[in-house]
């Protein structure tokens, strides 16, 4: 079943009297349960990418579904409320805690956009923080938790919204290299997650070596990395390969 479809997107962006192509009539079809990843270059568009299929950048051209149901078609509050209940979610290697709090209060506030009570969501936040590896910085105040440690909170932050589609920018963000193979384990496990879909926006290509599915972004193109001419195919399973 098709989750998320981009149809034929572009967007440019002002620049003086002139505007700079960063989309160029790219397609993208995410199944359930996909495992994706997208490489490209520093300011190659993978997060307007990223942006656009969470419904938080509108495409100049082009049409954006999350199942069967076009995103700019739904009013801001129904955008906002498929993020919340079982949508497509996006995490940024790039976030920061907006206040000092234990990791564990970030995630229990998560919810409360959903009136669910601080006490109530004790349970559901210890959950969200063990399945992303976090559960022994729970009352960690944040401006204690590494770079990989942040990440793992804003994946736990996105994760407890129970989303059908995870979108993840640039996990790969000045991560030291013990860090970043457990955090890279970490994105294959939520890959073969049967519930979840996974697209992995990055620069490096070590996040994305267990998607399933492998695209190059680049001059404004989406191209598969599986096959030279942009034939969509499934990439071989390179997990056994990277134990």
């Amino acid at each position: 079943m098709t989750l998320l479809s981009l149809e034929h997107v572009s967007k440019r962006f002002p620049a003086g009297l002139d505007s700079i192509p960063v989309l160029e009539d790219v397609e993208l079809h995410v199944e359930a349960a996909d495992f994706i990843g997208v490489h490209g270059e520093r300011r190659s568009g993978k997060s307007i990418l990223l942006r656009i299929a969470a419904g938080w950048e509108r495409p100049d051209t082009g049409r954006v579904t999350f199942d069967g149901q076009e995103l700019w078609a739904m009013s801001d509050a129904r955008r906002s409320r498929m993020r919340r209940n079982g949508g497509v979610v996006l995490a940024s290697g790039a976030w920061r805690p907006p206040s000092n709090k234990p990791a564990l209060r970030h995630v229990q506030e998560a919810l409360a956009c959903d009136r669910v009570s601080l006490r109530e969501a004790i349970e559901p936040a210890h959950r969200a923080l063990e399945r992303v590896g976090l559960s022994q910085h729970a009352y960690s105040p944040t401006d204690r938790l590494s770079q990989g440690e942040l990440i793992r909170l804003n994946l736990a932050l996105r994760l407890i919204h129970r989303p059908r589609l995870l979108l993840i920018d640039e996990p790969a963000v000045l991560l030291r290299p013990s860090e970043a193979a457990s955090l890279y384990e970490l994105l294959g496990e939520l890959g073969r997650d049967r519930d979840l879909a996974v697209v992995v926006a990055s620069e490096e290509l070590a996040p994305i070596r267990m998607a399933r599915r492998r695209f190059a972004l680049d001059d404004g193109a989406l191209r598969s990395m599986d096959r030279p001419a942009g034939q969509v195919l499934e990439f071989p399973d390179l997990r056994g390969a990277a134990r």
